[in-house]
């Protein structure tokens, strides 16, 4: 960078913090950084992190809270606590209360992620995290009244929740340079699994000890969490560099030239979505295959574990405590939320040295498969303990966190302009195991004939659950040979078309208004890197 663009990148900062000053009011005061420490980047990889601890925290609360809510012969786990109503519904309509949410959720995620496109990530991933809260708010009201008046609201949560993922792949094609996008990306995925490290233990003990009775108080509790999450999000989240007021100019340019100009839209520009070449590419059917076969294993999991533990593991049973059963529950997540993190920084770490994109996510996405089935195999034939059950679960679980930098962004790499497209479209793929695959587990998982509490009754669902392992192992082993046969992370031709330039009335409001400065911008070299503290120059 020659001395003449430097200073002119410098006058802008100065302009700029020139005219924020002279605001009055509380405008003055949105021009302040709420995070100076953390480069605006990370700050948003946090503040989504903490999002994704919400969206699974109300998405999971049912699991722990219905076994207090329901007449305890058709509840899979602890005794009855608190005051609070109880409900003979059947194990038909739990099953159907449990299964709800992912009917809305399948519904919304093309739609979300066309809707991130065209509006910015922002506003997208926000309200659909607040409006989920606002209705969980309302879910003791729901049960109070109907069992099917509940049904419907935990479709109406999982349709606003199902903007999310999308929403949030679109945002990381605009923010996430390509050398931190594992790790970013990671950061912020981890958050649906610390949720449920969270949401587990806490929606226990609320259970047991909370207010109003006590399983309401789960729902009251996770509801108003989100909501206020939603006010730290609408200062720190942004849909792009361009539209964050307060991100400084150099981290601004970094992250604009590192990602290629030609991969993602701007606000100020419109290209449309190749349908048919999506459907019919290789690479998105691999990621597709893959997000299907995860899932499988992952919502299998995360909706039996409880009852995995209670007909298979006597000692967890003797234990009987709903408190007990929420952090067995939590363990292997922990494990999960860890492995994440470590697989984001491993995978840019491979990327810098020697190791190909395409390489490094085959590497991972196998990983997460292998670690997967094996662990569960383990834990079908030997998992007869509590100590056993949890540390093979825990590894079986925590493996699938490698998946998080293999296939599940690989959207970003091999289509960054439609990633919340693609991410809409996998997701959607991966959904349909959130209902089907517990269903399969409980047929096959049958109460056996043996006196209930008899070693023959342990015994017996011991051999009926190895079976369910065993199937989610083959499916993981499918979707792993699937991935490395079609898995690219190579940007696809189909996805490199020439955008074309949006008339400023059909844009976000936060992105009008924009277009003076981003010309203004485009003319000045980039800075070489930006380092939190420093800046480097060329």
């Amino acid at each position: 960078m020659d001395e003449k663009t430097y200073l002119l990148s410098e006058s802008t900062d100065l302009e700029l913090s020139q005219k924020h000053s002279k605001k009055k009011g509380w405008r003055r005061y949105w021009s302040y950084d709420c995070l100076p420490c953390i480069p605006a980047r990370y700050s948003l990889a946090l503040v989504s992190c903490l999002g994704f601890v919400n969206v699974y925290a109300l998405r999971v609360n049912l699991s722990v809270a219905i076994v207090q809510m329901v007449n305890s012969t058709t509840t899979t786990l602890g005794n009855q606590s608190g005051t609070a109503e109880v409900f003979d519904w059947s194990s038909q309509q739990v099953g159907w209360v449990l299964g709800a949410f992912f009917y809305g959720y399948l519904f919304t995620q093309i739609p979300g992620g066309l809707l991130a496109t065209k509006y910015g990530g922002r506003w997208v991933f926000g309200i659909g995290i607040v409006m989920t809260a606002l209705l969980t708010l309302l879910t003791p009201l729901a049960a109070q009244t109907s069992v099917y008046l509940l049904i419907a609201l935990r479709v109406l949560e999982g349709f606003f929740e199902g903007v999310t993922f999308p929403a949030m792949h679109s945002i990381w094609a605009k923010w996430a340079p390509p050398a931190e996008r594992s790790r970013l990306s990671t950061i912020s995925y981890a958050g649906p699994h610390i949720g449920n490290v969270i949401s587990f233990p806490l929606s226990a003990v609320l259970c047991e000890y909370g207010f109003d009775g006590g399983w309401p108080s789960v729902f009251y509790v996770f509801g108003a969490v989100g909501i206020l999450w939603f006010f730290l999000w609408f200062l720190v989240g942004f849909s792009s560099p361009a539209s964050h007021p307060r991100i400084s100019t150099a981290e601004r340019d970094f992250i604009e030239s590192s990602i290629d100009a030609n991969q993602t839209t701007t606000a100020q520009e419109k290209m449309d979505v190749p349908w048919l070449k999506i459907f019919t590419s290789p690479a998105v059917w691999a990621i597709t295959v893959a997000h299907f076969c995860n899932n499988w294993g992952f919502y299998t999991l995360l909706t039996c574990i409880p009852t995995y533990f209670k007909q298979a593991v006597p000692t967890v049973q003797l234990q009987g405590s709903i408190v007990m059963g929420g952090v067995y529950s939590a363990i292997p997540y922990m494990v999960l939320a860890v492995l994440v993190i470590a697989s984001g920084l491993a995978t840019d770490f491979l990327r810098s040295i020697c190791l190909s994109t395409t390489t490094v996510r085959k590497i991972f996405t196998s990983a997460s498969f292998l670690g997967g089935s094996i662990f569960l195999l383990l834990c079908g034939y030997f998992g007869t303990d509590t100590l056993s059950a949890v540390l093979l679960l825990s590894v079986a679980v925590g493996s699938t966190g490698f998946s998080l930098a293999g296939f599940n962004i690989n959207h970003l790499d091999i289509a960054p302009r439609f990633a919340g497209v693609l991410m809409g479209i996998t997701n959607s793929a991966g959904t349909i195991p959130g209902f089907v695959g517990p269903v399969v587990a409980k047929s096959i998982a049958v109460e056996p004939a043996a006196a209930k509490g008899s070693p023959a009754y342990y015994a017996a669902f011991q051999e009926e659950w190895r079976e369910v392992f065993i199937l989610s192992a083959e499916i993981y082993i499918f979707g792993m040979l699937i991935y490395l046969i079609l898995g690219s992370g190579q940007e696809q031709p189909w996805a490199q078309g020439k955008p074309t330039k949006q008339p400023p009335e059909t844009l976000a409001p936060e992105d009008r208004g924009k277009s003076v400065e981003n010309g203004l911008r485009s003319k000045m070299p980039p800075l070489a890197r930006i380092v939190p503290g420093t800046v480097q120059v060329s």
